[in-house]
Parts: C-alpha cells; sequence; structure tokens
C-alpha cells in the first residue's frame, strides 16, 4: 500500500470529513476521493462507508488508519536516522509561524540558515512556532517534541489619550471595564485569554465588539480609539501609535515555542533551525526587559 494513500487514511481519521483533508493536504476533495477509492482496492476490503454527504470509516478502516500511524511514524524515523548519518542539514523543511514570532524571529532564522545551511530550503509543516499564554494552555501531545524559546510580556494596548494612561508605569485593568474590547475570534487563544483575564483579574466581563486574529489589525483598532486590548509585547512596543502599559494586577505573560513530531526531532533540518531560532531569540531578549530567554 502506498504511504500517501495511508497518509489520506490517517488524516480522515484525525479531521473527519474529504473537505478537511483536502484542505490540509492542499488537494482537492475529489483528488482525495479518488485515492481513497484506490486503498480500498489495494486493501480488498471496505475501509469508508457513505454517511449523508460524508463518509466515516469502517472497523477495518479504523484499524488500518490506526496502523497508517505508525507506518507513517516508522518512515519519518527512518528518514531522519538516515540524514542524520550524513549530518548535513538539507532538503526540504516545512515551516509555519504565528505572526507575531514570524515578524520578531523569522527574519533573522533566515538570514543564519542561509549561512549555516545553505542547502535546506524552507517551504509552508514539519516545525510549528506557536504561542501559549500562560492562563490558557496549550494542550501537550505525546508525539509532538516542543521546546520552548521565549517568554513575553502581554500588554494591555490603548489609545494614547485613554484616561488610564496618566504615567509609564502599569494600569488597573479595572480601568477598561466599560470600554469597547477587541479580541481573537471565538475560540481562539486571544478571546480565550481576554475573557480569562478581565474575569480573573478585572471582576467584569469585556464587552467584545470587535475580533481578528490579526495583531496589526487589532493594533489599528486601538490606534484609532475604537477599543482596548491585550498585545504581545513584540509588536505592541513597535507601535508609537498606541500606548502600551503592563497590568497593575499581575505580570502576564505568554511563551513562544517550537514544536515538531516527535520522529523527526532529531533530524538536522529540524535541530539546524532550532538552533537558528534559539540564537535569534537571544539577540532579541538581550536587547530588550519585557522578553525573557527560556532555553
Amino acid at each position: 500500500m502506498e504511504l500517501r494513500r495511508l497518509r489520506l487514511l490517517h488524516e480522515l481519521s484525525r479531521r473527519g470529513t474529504v473537505g478537511a483533508v483536502a484542505a490540509a493536504l492542499s488537494y482537492s476533495p475529489s483528488s482525495v476521493s479518488v485515492q481513497l477509492a484506490e486503498l480500498e482496492r489495494e486493501a480488498a476490503t471496505k475501509l469508508l462507508r457513505r454517511v449523508g454527504r460524508n463518509v466515516e470509516l469502517t472497523p477495518a478502516g479504523r484499524r488500518l488508519a490506526a496502523y497508517a500511524e505508525e507506518a507513517l511514524g516508522a518512515d519519518e524515523a527512518i528518514r531522519a536516522e538516515l540524514a542524520a548519518v550524513d549530518d548535513a542539514p538539507r532538503g526540504r523543511l516545512r515551516m509555519t509561524f504565528v505572526q507575531t514570532p514570524a515578524l520578531a524571529l523569522l527574519p533573522g532564522v533566515l538570514d543564519r540558515l542561509g549561512s549555516a545551511a545553505p542547502d535546506l530550503r524552507s517551504r509552508a509543516v514539519d516545525l510549528v512556532v506557536g504561542i501559549e499564554c500562560e492562563p490558557v494552555p496549550v494542550g501537550r501531545r505525546r508525539d509532538v517534541d516542543r521546546q520552548d524559546i521565549l517568554r513575553e510580556d502581554v500588554l494591555l494596548a490603548l489609545h494614547p489619550h485613554h484616561r488610564a494612561v496618566t504615567r509609564r508605569g502599569p494600569v488597573r485593568l479595572g480601568a477598561t471595564e466599560h470600554d469597547v474590547w477587541a479580541a481573537g475570534h471565538r475560540g481562539t487563544g486571544l478571546d480565550a485569554v481576554v475573557h480569562n483575564v478581565c474575569n480573573r483579574l478585572g471582576g467584569f466581563d469585556p464587552d467584545v465588539r470587535h475580533r481578528s486574529d490579526d495583531g496589526l489589525v487589532l493594533s489599528a483598532l486601538v490606534a484609532s480609539g475604537r477599543a482596548v486590548t491585550l498585545l504581545p509585547a513584540l509588536l505592541a512596543t513597535a507601535m508609537p501609535q498606541i500606548a502600551a502599559r503592563r497590568l497593575r494586577e499581575e505580570r502576564l505573560q505568554r511563551i513562544i515555542f517550537s514544536a515538531t513530531r516527535s520522529t523527526i526531532s532529531d533530524a538536522p533540518a529540524i535541530v539546524a533551525v532550532r538552533k537558528a531560532l534559539v540564537t535569534t531569540a537571544h539577540q532579541i531578549a538581550a536587547e530588550r526587559r519585557d522578553v525573557d530567554l527560556v532555553v
């Protein structure tokens, strides 16, 4: 059986719909359906059954999906081990960044990789650079290798003429109880953090009228006087048109981390990128008081 078809079955078991698999792997839904039908022919048994407009795995399909996960992990582990024999990072590495860490870290990382690993080409996901706000932790998985990089302040972002902005010191969160708030879309980490912090530290439920997962959009809303929000220090302090202040009640922080599948964590390409991330993080932390190095 072909690994690429086993991968599609594995993804279907995780994501639930053919459309979600197609979107995740940049295929068309019809292409995914055709490949899954080919896999059924290879397996000589029924792997899927139609339920309304979607499909679900049969017992045989669920069993094969479990074996597919093992086979894909073994394939990655073998490739990483063989690559480590040469010890020279090369080939293609797929990376994805959350916006703010990308703005702060990505240029420096690519500069360092250009000289340290010239044969490595990145494309967009073997390694993720993500964020975790401490009041709302990210779930951990045993098959994911995580390395924390930086601890960054999360600041209250206000219009410079906001009534609470009287000096450069911390601001009491309760001063924003009657303000309009901006937050991430429902179900996102930023939305959860805004509600958690306002209720836990301020004793109020925020009046969220604007939603975006783009930090630059949130900054623009604050700069125009239409909302207040929470922003990471690396972004907030780069915006002279807003006033960014620590909370008086508590020092709020978030962690920037890298994560990869455990089966490829020792691959030379992963090691090279993580080394470049840490080196860039050292430089940023040395120049700032609102960012601390974790590694």
